[in-house]
C-alpha cells in the first residue's frame, strides 16, 4: 500500500480537487468508520448530511459540497471509489506456487506458463488449462473442461467434467459448477434420475461467489 496525495488521486480518477492538494491519503474508508488520513465516498445523496460528520480527510463527490472537507469531485463517485481503492490497496496476491508435489495433475493434462496448483488441488484427466491459472488448495476441475487463461479457482471450488471457463473467471470458495440438476422422470410413483449430458459454460470475466452452485444443462 503506497500513500498518495490528494492531488495524485484526482488525477488519478480524472477527477478535481477542492481543498488542499498535497494531504496525503493512506486507505479508503465508509463515511461513519473514516479517520484521518483515509478517503470516503458519497454516491448516494440521502447521506449528503453524513459528509459533515464524517472524520476523513477527504471525501469523493459528484459535485462540490459545501461542507468544510477536502474533496475530489468526480462524474462516478463509486467509479472513482474502485478505481483508488485498486490503487492504494490493489487485489489479493496469489504468489506463485508452481506445481505442488502434493497436488494430482493428470498425466493427460495440459497447463500453460505460469499456472500454480496448490495442495490438494485436483486436475483430472484431458483438462485444458491456459496461461497463468492459479488452483488453490483442494480444489477440483473435472475430467474434460477447458479453462483459458488468468483465471483463480479459490479453495475448495468444484468444476466438473466437460464444462467451459473462459479468460480472467474467478470462482470463489465452496462454490460447484456443472453439477448434476433436478432430472428425474416419474413412473409408477417411481423417480428415475435422468443422467445431465450437458455442460456449463463460463465466459470471459464471469465470477462466481462464494457457495453459488450452477447446475449443467440435462440436454
Amino acid at each position: 500500500m503506497k500513500p498518495q496525495t490528494l492531488q495524485q488521486l484526482a488525477d488519478h480518477v480524472s477527477g478535481k480537487v477542492v481543498g488542499d492538494p498535497n494531504i496525503v491519503i493512506e486507505s479508503v474508508s465508509t463515511l461513519h468508520a473514516a479517520s484521518k488520513g483515509q478517503i470516503t465516498f458519497l454516491s448516494n445523496q440521502k447521506y449528503i448530511n453524513d459528509v459533515a460528520k464524517t472524520e476523513a480527510s477527504a471525501v469523493i463527490v459528484a459535485q462540490e459540497s459545501q461542507v468544510d472537507i477536502n474533496q475530489i469531485i468526480a462524474k462516478d463517485p463509486y467509479f472513482a471509489l474502485q478505481q483508488i481503492v485498486v490503487l492504494l490497496h490493489g487485489f489479493r496476491e496469489n504468489k506463485p506456487v508452481g506445481i505442488s508435489d502434493r497436488s494430482n495433475v493428470s498425466e493427460t493434462a495440459s497447463l500453460g506458463d505460469g499456472c500454480s496448483v496448490c495442495d490438494f488441488a485436483t486436475i483430472s484427466d484431458n483438462v485444458k488449462v491456459g496461461k497463468n491459472c492459479y488452483f488453490y488448495p483442494g480444489v477440483f476441475i473435472g475430467a474434460g473442461t477447458t479453462v483459458e487463461d488468468d483465471c483463480i479457482f479459490y479453495p475448495n471450488s468444484v468444476v466438473f467434467d466437460n464444462c467451459i471457463v473462459g479468460n480472467r473467471v474467478i470462482v470463489q470458495s465452496n462454490a460447484s459448477v456443472g453439477q448434476d440438476g433436478y432430472g428425474f422422470s416419474t413412473h409408477n410413483g417411481v423417480h428415475h434420475k435422468i443422467p445431465q449430458i450437458g455442460r456449463v459454460i463460463l465466459q470471459d470475466d464471469v465470477e462466481i461467489g462464494a457457495s453459488a452452485c450452477i447446475e449443467r444443462g440435462t440436454l
